[in-house]
């Protein structure tokens, strides 16, 4: 059985040929649209696969620079460590050995730019210095370094530990009520 269409009167054929090819272009439209969207959906799977990958690399990459830095630190190291096998105790030229190695250390680290904060003859700074002593005094330069307890480091002038010192406080000179400097009386 077949299903005649009877043509409809006057301007509504074409009317609906005009409405149906007005669909027909907007489904193309649409197809289009939908083409597209799918090619910009594999472009950004495609995209976040590589991220993910470089980021991947990266990781992997930073580690291996990581542990060759370390390598070629301790290949460095080693030889200095190997003085204290060579350093005899209880033979008269300890001293020597010890500075020996002390020479061998200072290189190593020279090399990876790390050296020591330097202390002797220079005023008290927070931000290489930690003050953990002071003795006072009647004259001198209030904060001068007196000594250094324990030595600070430093990598391309970053602190890695700040230098412990003693430093200088002065003494505090009353004024009497006369106004002659002399010891306060309460």
């Amino acid at each position: 059985m077949t299903e005649e269409k009877t043509p409809p009167p006057g301007g509504e054929k074409s009317a609906d040929a005009s409405e149906v090819e007005s669909l027909r272009k907007e489904l193309e439209a649409l197809r289009e649209r939908a083409a597209k969207a799918d090619e910009y959906l594999e472009l950004s799977k495609r995209l976040r696969a590589d991220l993910v990958n470089y980021q991947d690399r990266v990781r992997r990459e930073k580690q291996t620079w990581t542990r060759q830095a370390l390598d070629d630190f301790f290949r460095d190291f080693i030889p200095a460590m190997d003085i204290f096998t060579w350093a005899r105790f209880e033979e008269p030229t300890l001293m020597e050995n010890l500075r020996l190695m002390e020479r061998e250390f200072m290189r190593v680290l020279a090399k990876q730019d790390v050296a020591p904060i330097e202390t002797h003859g220079k005023a008290f700074d927070p931000a290489f210095h930690e003050a953990v002593g002071s003795e006072e005094r009647e004259e001198g330069v209030e904060g001068a370094i007196i000594e250094e307890v324990r030595r600070g480091w430093a990598i391309s002038g970053h602190v890695l530990r700040p230098a412990n010192v003693r430093i200088v406080r002065l003494k505090r000179v009353a004024q009497d009520s006369s106004g002659t400097g002399g010891p306060a009386t309460p």
